[in-house]
C-alpha cells in the first residue's frame, strides 16, 4: 500500500538528483580554485535545477482506462484507451500495456516484437503524448494498440500510466490501472458444403420440406377432402373437371441442425491465429464454421457445449444475431471433465429429423456414448474428429516420460476401437478438413432418408 501511494505522487527523478549533486560539487570547486570554466559548465545544470523545482507539479492526474471494443474476433486489432487529466507542470504523459497471454503488440514499423513460447507480449506496447497537445473531452487521450490471437475472454492489462514534468525533473507513476475484460469471438474456419441436409423439413431455409402442411410453397393440386379450407379451392381445375380440387403446399418449417461441442479436454498446443492449434481450438472454430454455414442457408441452428465447467446451451434460432450469439457462447468455453456425469441422463433436446453435428477429440467416452444413443433413436449424427494433428500431435506434456507416452499410445488404440464400434452403430465419423468435410456423409445420410421414406 505504501508503494502504491508513493507511485501516485510526484517524485524527483535521478536526472534532478544528478543536477543537484553536480551543482553542489562543481560550484564550490569553481569558486575555490577560481575556475570560471567549471562555473560556466555548471550554469545550465543549475538553470535546469531551478526551473524543475519552480515548475514542480503538485496535482495528481485523474485517469481512466477503457477498451475501444467490447468484443472482437481473434486476429483483429483493438485499442487500449487511457484518458489522463492534464495538470499544471506536466509536460509528457505516457501509457504502457502489460504483457498478457495471446495479446500481441501493435508497434511502429521500426520496432520489432518478440513472442516467447507461452504466447506472451514480451515487448510492452506504449503510447506517449505531449501534455500541450489537443484534448479529448478535457483529457489527454493515449491510444495503445494490440492484437488478440486466440478466442476466449481475455484480460487486457493492467495498463501502466505515468507523467513527467519539465526536463524530466519530477515523475508521477507508473500507476497501474485494473485490467479490462475483452470477449474474443472465434474466427470460423473455412467451410462450405454443397450437400443437402439429410432430413429437410422446411422452406424457411434452402431445404424443401419432406411433408405437406400449411405453408406458402406450392406442392400440387389434388381432389377436395373433408377438412380442406375453402380458400384452397382451385377454381380453374374444378370448373374443367366438374369436381372440387384444392391446392396443397409444403409445410413452412426449416431444418434443425444441433451442433454439439465436446469440451471435456483440450489436447495439443495452442499458439493462436496462424500458429499451432489444439483440439479445442479446432472444435470451437469448426463449430463456428458449421453454424455459420447453415445459418446462411436459413436453417435453424442450436448449440450445446458438453463441459463440466461451462455447460453452455444456445436455443434454436436463425439469423445473423443468432450467429453472433453462438460465437459469443463459444468464446466462453472452458475445458473441464466431470467423471460423475452419466451420459445416459444428459438430455440434449434433439428430436427426430434433427441433424446432429458433434465435434469432439473423441478422447472422452462420454461423447461417443452420446453419439451412439442419438443414432439409436433414429437421429442423423455426424461426428467430426477434431484431434489436432492426429493422435501423435496431441501427446500430453510429459513427453520425456516413457511411461506416459506408452499410456498415451494405449489410449489411442482404445480410441480407434471405440470409433470403429460407434461407426458400426451407424454413426459417421469424419476428420475436419475444412470445405467439403461433410459432403460425402451428408449425401449418404440423405440417401438413407429417401430409402427409409420409400
Amino acid at each position: 500500500m505504501a508503494t502504491a501511494e508513493r507511485l501516485d505522487a510526484w517524485r524527483p527523478t535521478h536526472a534532478l538528483l544528478r543536477c543537484l549533486v553536480t551543482v553542489l560539487v562543481v560550484a564550490p570547486v569553481a569558486l575555490l580554485f577560481r575556475r570560471p570554466d567549471l562555473l560556466v559548465l555548471a550554469t545550465p545544470l543549475a538553470v535546469v535545477l531551478v526551473w524543475g523545482v519552480v515548475t514542480r507539479p503538485t496535482a495528481r492526474p485523474d485517469r481512466r482506462f477503457a477498451l475501444s471494443h467490447a468484443q472482437v474476433r481473434e486476429g483483429e486489432q483493438a485499442l487500449a484507451v487511457a484518458d489522463l487529466e492534464p495538470v499544471p507542470g506536466a509536460e509528457v504523459m505516457s501509457a504502457a500495456l502489460s504483457p498478457a497471454p495471446y495479446v500481441e503488440a501493435v508497434l511502429s514499423e521500426r520496432a520489432r516484437q518478440a513472442r516467447d513460447s507461452d504466447g506472451l507480449l514480451t515487448q510492452r506496447t506504449a503510447a506517449v503524448a505531449d501534455a500541450e497537445g489537443p484534448l479529448v473531452e478535457g483529457r489527454r487521450r493515449l491510444l495503445v494498440g494490440f492484437r488478440v490471437t486466440r478466442w476466449g475472454v481475455r484480460r487486457i492489462g493492467p495498463l501502466q500510466v505515468s507523467a513527467s514534468s519539465a526536463w524530466g525533473c519530477y515523475r508521477w507513476g507508473p500507476v497501474s490501472l485494473d485490467a479490462q475484460g475483452l470477449r474474443v469471438l472465434p474466427q470460423p474456419s473455412a467451410f462450405d458444403s454443397s450437400a443437402p441436409a439429410p432430413h429437410p423439413r422446411g422452406l424457411v431455409g434452402m431445404h424443401r420440406s419432406a411433408r405437406p402442411g400449411e405453408g406458402s410453397e406450392f406442392a400440387s393440386i389434388r381432389p377436395f377432402q373433408v377438412g380442406d379450407r375453402l380458400r384452397r379451392i382451385h377454381w380453374p381445375r374444378s370448373s374443367r373437371t366438374g369436381e372440387l380440387h384444392v391446392t396443397s403446399s409444403y409445410a413452412d418449417q426449416d431444418t434443425h441442425v444441433a451442433v454439439l461441442v465436446d469440451a471435456h479436454y483440450d489436447l495439443g498446443r495452442s499458439e493462436g491465429v496462424g500458429g499451432a492449434v489444439s483440439s479445442l481450438d479446432r472444435s470451437v472454430r469448426a463449430a463456428a464454421a458449421v453454424s455459420e454455414h447453415f445459418l446462411q442457408q436459413g436453417d435453424r441452428v442450436g448449440l450445446r457445449v458438453l463441459s463440466a465447467r461451462t455447460p453452455l446451451t444456445v436455443p434454436v434460432g436463425t439469423g445473423k444475431r443468432h450467429g453472433v450469439r453462438i460465437l459469443d457462447t463459444l468464446s466462453r468455453v472452458v475445458p473441464s471433465v466431470d467423471d460423475r456425469t452419466d451420459p445416459v441422463r444428459v438430455h440434449l433436446g434433439v428430436h427426430e429429423g434433427t441433424l446432429v453435428v458433434m465435434i469432439s477429440a473423441l478422447v472422452s467416452p462420454d461423447a461417443l456414448t452420446q453419439a451412439a444413443m442419438l443414432a439409436a433413436r433414429g437421429i442423423s449424427v455426424v461426428v467430426i474428429d477434431a484431434l489436432a494433428d492426429g493422435p501423435e500431435g496431441a501427446v500430453p506434456s510429459a513427453d520425456n516420460d516413457p511411461l506416459a507416452r506408452t499410456a498415451w499410445r494405449i489410449r489411442m488404440l482404445e480410441r480407434d476401437r471405440e470409433i470403429r464400434a460407434v461407426q458400426a452403430q451407424g454413426v459417421a465419423v469424419v476428420p475436419w478438413l475444412g470445405p467439403g468435410s461433410l459432403d460425402v456423409v451428408l449425401r449418404e445420410l440423405a440417401h438413407r432418408g429417401r430409402r427409409a421414406g420409400v
